[in-house]
């Protein structure tokens, strides 16, 4: 996704030259395993920030492009929606205090980013589902006007072949039907990165999906949508339904979500990719230079 240039793979000809380096690239991954050229030796962690843009309401911004643009840091990208951005935080080696260098670095860019909102008189909130999001919010008005996001827009649509449709109950119920993927903009998060030895990846990545569940379950901080209060933890249902390509009518095109827990323990890091490949339908070309190979 942070490709620029992108088109929707429609050519079949194009589609079979892509899908060609994609299984390239999946070789390469497994003759450098073999070979041992992954990096060892060494752990690092990085992170990323998600975060909303609000007015002085606490409405959703319009201007996150204007922020980043007077943020003018590399740290900083921009989201699906107008009113989120995200920072990248710098690598550090997993050692001595490096919990508390990203602790410093993260609220450093953090205040970057709410002088700059101050110039807008806007404000900067960490939240996993903004609570005063309104159905507005979620029209194209509020799509950061990029083309890889239309490009998405418009490729996960025409798979569906109609509205998107979100059925999502809690204490309360949320039944409705959309014509854009802007729901998925209403989820932010904090995610943490960790670098390990190479043969190391199998176990680890097992242990991470197996541990998903327990640690969502004592970490639930998003009840709220559009004013309804309804799963603990509503970015779980939200992200699955918000960019599903599974139309009604068209079910059997795609049998699995794209947003999944996944479907079985890997053995091999390539397992990850080899099983997106297999399952889910090619979205995007990008102009390919060289075979990784």
């Amino acid at each position: 996704m942070t490709q620029q240039a992108l088109s929707i793979a429609k050519d079949p000809e194009s589609r079979k030259l892509f899908l060609k380096h994609l299984l390239h690239d999946v070789e390469a991954i497994e003759k450098m395993l073999d070979q041992k050229m992954f990096e060892s030796g060494i752990s690092r962690i990085g992170a990323e920030q998600e975060f909303c843009l609000v007015d002085n309401h606490f409405k959703p911004s319009l201007h996150a492009l204007e922020i980043l643009e007077k943020i003018n840091d590399p740290h900083f990208t921009p989201e699906l929606a107008r009113y989120n951005l995200e920072i990248n935080l710098d690598p550090l080696d997993l050692k001595d205090d490096c919990l508390s260098k990203m602790e410093n670095n993260l609220k450093s860019l953090l205040q970057k980013a709410e002088e700059a909102a101050a110039a807008f008189d806007e404000k900067i909130i960490l939240t996993g589902i903004l609570p005063s999001i309104d159905y507005r919010a979620v029209q194209m008005k509020y799509m950061t006007p990029k083309q890889r996001y239309e490009a998405l827009a418009n490729i996960i649509y025409e798979l569906r072949g109609e509205d998107f449709e979100l059925n999502i109950s809690g204490v309360d119920e949320l039944i409705l039907n959309h014509n854009n993927i802007l729901f998925e903009a209403c989820n932010t998060s904090f995610q943490c990165h960790l670098q390990i030895e190479p043969d190391q990846f199998p176990d680890m990545y097992n242990w991470a999906q197996m541990l998903s569940g327990p640690v969502l379950s004592v970490c639930a901080n998003s009840p709220l949508l559009l004013g309804r209060q309804l799963w603990a933890e509503t970015r779980i249902p939200l992200f699955q339904q918000s960019i599903d390509t599974r139309g009604k009518g068209y079910h059997l095109r795609e049998r699995e979500q794209r947003v999944t827990f996944g479907n079985r323990w890997i053995k091999s890091v390539a397992d990850v990719y080899k099983n997106d490949i297999a399952r889910h339908t090619l979205l995007f070309l990008t102009d390919i230079k060289r075979d990784s190979l």
